[in-house]
């Protein structure tokens, strides 16, 4: 992972006599990869797109439920700008300290407990559950308008309501239904991929560098991501371009030919495409967004 990843500080959000905070985001493209010194819960309330983080992309729908833990970096984006192609993301950050009244009720040996308070020892770097019959949804929506309406005695229900989530993300550990990182031979792809997004790759190279026809790499590639092969190069391309553009101030014609695009007609319409605005106009935001 390359450029400049923001740390996100709580103290930016906390202002209630406890350590959480709760808000509903429609996802766009102004907030760069980053990372924070809380731990988050967010669920994908509306639409479907794309979760980067640390170096994978992965595309989210609703009900996808991500535990991210202090020092992971991570943002959503929309699959397009367009106005009908949404992402609304609930989150729910907090401070381990929220949680230690009510550390009896978690089981030691769950891996989203020791996420939560020791993600440096962890080899995932994340959990990620589907909230199949929408209960964390709804307690989410339910916290998020106690947060709002800010009513006497809102701190104990948004307390209590964490307990309760984190509680069904043990549960939803221990039946299986949380989904883990890649499997090895994908990690071996997107690791290629990674290493080689710059140059003129095709399918048909990885294919061929993992001893698989095309057809099968495709239908393969397809059903573990939900991304074709070229949507995933295109999103990693223009992901390492928002880096480049928030880090550096090398030139966008040199930064295109760094990873992998010459013609310069193309490469503007696909970044327009992918984020909504120019990237002369994507660099200017981002600069607007740290002065602020």
């Amino acid at each position: 992972m390359n450029g400049i990843v923001a740390e996100l500080k709580g103290e930016s959000f906390f202002d209630l006599d406890i350590d959480i905070y709760v808000n509903r985001e429609q996802e766009a493209f102004s907030l760069g990869q980053h990372t924070h010194d809380f731990v988050e819960i967010s669920i994908v309330g509306e639409g479907c797109g794309f979760h980067y983080i640390e170096d994978k992309v992965l595309p989210v729908k609703q009900g996808d439920v991500f535990l991210i833990p202090i020092g992971t970096s991570h943002v959503f984006r929309p699959s397009s700008p367009e106005r009908d192609k949404v992402l609304v993301v609930y989150n729910c950050i907090f401070r381990n300290k929220a949680m230690e009244n009510w550390s009896h009720y978690f089981a030691e040996n769950s891996e989203t407990i020791r996420l939560i308070h020791y993600p440096k020892e962890r080899k995932g770097r994340w959990l990620q559950f589907h909230d199949k019959h929408s209960t964390l949804q709804n307690m989410i929506h339910n916290m998020h308008w106690e947060y709002l309406k800010r009513n006497q005695g809102c701190e104990i229900i948004l307390s209590t309501t964490l307990i309760q989530m984190v509680i069904l993300l043990q549960r939803l550990e221990m039946e299986k239904e949380y989904m883990p990182s890649p499997n090895d031979k994908l990690d071996d792809v997107m690791h290629f991929i990674k290493n080689h997004y710059s140059k003129n790759i095709t399918a048909q190279n990885v294919a061929d560098h993992f001893y698989m026809s095309v057809s099968h790499f495709q239908r393969q590639f397809k059903k573990s991501t939900g991304l074709t092969f070229i949507q995933y190069l295109q999103n990693i391309r223009i992901q390492k371009c928002c880096e480049l553009l928030e880090s550096t101030d090398i030139s966008i014609h040199e930064i295109a030919n760094l990873v992998g695009y010459l013609d310069m007609k193309f490469f503007h319409a696909l970044f327009r495409k992918k984020t909504g605005v120019t990237p002369r106009k994507y660099r200017q935001n981002f600069q607007e967004y740290k002065i602020e």
